[in-house]
C-alpha cells in the first residue's frame, strides 16, 4: 500500500493530531464532529494529507487548532492551557484518526463518511488498549459493509424497484430489508434462503450482495 508521507513524521502526525483534536475538545469547547469539519473547511487537513512537513511536524497540536479557528472563524482565539493533561478519549481519536488516514490514504472528508469522529470516540474502549491495525480493521469493515449495502441497494434501483416489491417479490420482511440496506443488519448473516430469494429476483448471485 502506497502510504501519503514518509512513516518516519508518522508518530509526530498523530501526535500532533492527537494534541489537535483535544485542545478543540477542553479549550474550545468544540464537538469532535464539529472540528472534523474545521478541520477540512480550513484546507489543513487537505495539506496533512499530503505530508506537508509545515503542518505534520512543524506545528504543535495547540497551534494546529489555533490556526483552523483563525481560518474559520468558528470562535476567538483563547488561551490554551498547557498544563499537563493525561491523554484521554479527544486525545485518542485525532491519534487514530492520523495513523488511519496516513495507512489507508483516504482524505479526512472520506473518512468522515466513514466514521464520525464522535463514533469513533465511542470505540475508545475497549480499542484504546490494542494495537492500532485493530481499529483500522474496524473501520475497513463499515468500509465493506457500506459497500455491501450499496450493492444490494444498485441492484434494486437498476431494476426500479421500491422496497416494497423487492420484499414482496422475494418473500422477505420489508422492515428486515430496510434494514439490510442502511446496515443495522448485516446481511451476510442473512439465511442462505433469504440471499438465495434476493439473488433471485435481482437476477444476480449471492455473492454480489455480500
Amino acid at each position: 500500500m502506497v502510504h501519503p508521507y514518509k512513516e518516519i513524521y508518522l508518530s509526530d502526525a498523530m501526535a500532533n493530531l492527537a494534541e489537535a483534536f483535544q485542545v478543540a475538545a477542553y479549550d474550545y469547547k468544540f464537538s469532535l464532529d464539529f472540528f472534523m469539519s474545521l478541520f477540512i473547511v480550513s484546507g489543513i487537513a487537505a495539506q496533512f494529507e499530503v505530508g506537508n512537513p509545515k503542518y505534520i511536524v512543524g506545528k504543535s497540536g495547540a497551534e494546529l487548532t489555533q490556526e483552523i479557528v483563525l481560518r474559520t472563524n468558528a470562535a476567538e482565539l483563547r488561551q490554551i492551557d498547557t498544563s499537563f493533561k493525561a491523554p484521554r478519549e479527544d486525545y485518542w481519536t485525532g491519534w487514530v484518526l492520523a495513523y488511519y488516514q496516513w495507512y489507508s490514504a483516504k482524505s479526512f472528508k472520506e473518512i468522515q463518511d466513514i466514521i464520525t469522529p464522535e463514533n469513533l470516540r465511542a470505540k475508545y474502549n475497549p480499542y484504546h488498549e490494542m494495537d492500532e491495525m485493530q481499529i483500522v480493521d474496524y473501520i475497513n469493515s463499515k468500509v465493506d459493509k457500506a459497500r455491501a449495502v450499496s450493492r444490494l441497494q444498485m441492484y434494486r434501483k437498476y431494476f426500479g424497484m421500491s422496497q416494497s416489491e423487492l420484499a414482496k417479490e422475494a418473500y422477505v420482511n420489508l422492515r428486515t430489508l430496510q434494514q439490510y440496506e442502511i446496515g443495522a443488519k448485516d446481511i451476510g448473516k442473512a439465511s442462505v434462503a433469504t440471499l438465495e430469494s434476493l439473488s433471485k429476483v435481482l437476477k444476480c448471485e449471492v455473492k454480489d450482495l455480500i
